[in-house]
């Protein structure tokens, strides 16, 4: 993904940035962790307009700022302990269908 431009009012922002491939606008009022951090990889280049960064203060004022919910973000390694995969059913075993022979073909049958 491109660069993400982050505004709060578009004033001709839109028409601006519009023929150029890969930059997507976000109105401030609409961030969306999608947008931030597309397929889950941090490290989107994100460009503020000065009004939309002084805005985010309203939005998220310092109290009330989301919290991580995960300590550990290594999920597979989350997966493979042995707490989760003592708990977890056993994969069933997956059962082939039977290879249909041809007699006319195959001795053996």
């Amino acid at each position: 993904k491109g660069p993400l431009i982050i505004y709060k009012e578009d004033q001709g922002i839109s028409q601006a940035f519009r023929n150029l491939p890969g930059v997507t606008l976000l109105n401030v009022s609409r961030l969306n962790l999608l947008h931030l951090a597309p397929g889950g990889h941090l490290g989107r280049f994100c460009i503020w307009t000065e009004p939309a960064f002084k805005v985010l203060n309203d939005i998220y004022p310092s109290n009330t700022l989301p919290r991580d919910l995960m300590k550990n973000a290594d999920l597979t390694r989350i997966i493979n302990s042995d707490e989760i995969q003592r708990v977890v059913r056993p994969a069933k075993e997956q059962r082939r269908p039977s290879i249909k022979k041809n007699p006319l073909k195959n001795i053996n049958v």
